[in-house]
């Protein structure tokens, strides 16, 4: 089983025993979804475990929960996906579904166990990301891990008081073991 350990977080492999009502209850939270596409339709248990279920046993994409060290209170998830064996890279995502935990550094600390994850054991080249305009907490979790912003797509992301810009990051595993080495650490 994997498992990758922070300080405050660790990550290991979600299972649909994971989906839990209150799990339902953070995709269907308008202060939670507001800039996820999942805000669009209403989630289920059966919807969600199905969503973790497509993880299980795969290679090309791996869904984590996300769980305070020590207590093992499951907190949100973070993902690992469209992993492209070929070009060598993947997508990172990311929900701290507690809305107490958001803005403590969960986020940041899952990015970067995720990104030590893909570029030290899956071997990726380059991670991907993106957030829409607004939720700056998302983009600063992604820029302290290296992050950087390669593109916007304009009005590409529906509001409900209108249209918002989405902003398309990338890190290669190059400038993340600079970054490594600045900070002092190691992979």
């Amino acid at each position: 089983m994997v498992v990758l350990s922070g300080q405050m977080i660790r990550l290991r492999l979600a299972t649909a025993s994971d989906v839990t009502e209150r799990y339902v209850a953070w995709l269907n939270d308008p202060s939670t979804n507001l800039y996820m596409g999942v805000s669009r339709v209403t989630s289920t248990q059966e919807t969600v475990r199905d969503y973790a279920a497509s993880f299980d046993g795969r290679e090309d994409r791996f869904l984590f929960a996300i769980e305070v060290a020590g207590s093992g209170e499951h907190i949100g998830n973070i993902s690992l996906q469209d992993i492209d064996p070929i070009d060598s890279r993947g997508e990172i995502g990311i929900l701290v579904g507690e809305p107490g935990w958001r803005g403590r550094g969960v986020g940041t600390e899952a990015i970067g166990l995720v990104c030590d994850f893909a570029f030290d054991v899956v071997g990726l080249n380059k991670l991907t990301a993106g957030y829409v305009a607004g939720n700056e907490g998302s983009g600063r979790a992604f820029e302290r891990n290296g992050f950087q912003i390669e593109g916007v797509l304009r009005e590409q992301f529906r509001l409900d008081d209108g249209f918002a810009d989405v902003y398309r990051l990338g890190l290669l595993a190059s400038e993340r073991g600079t970054m490594r080495a600045r900070e002092g650490n190691t992979p």
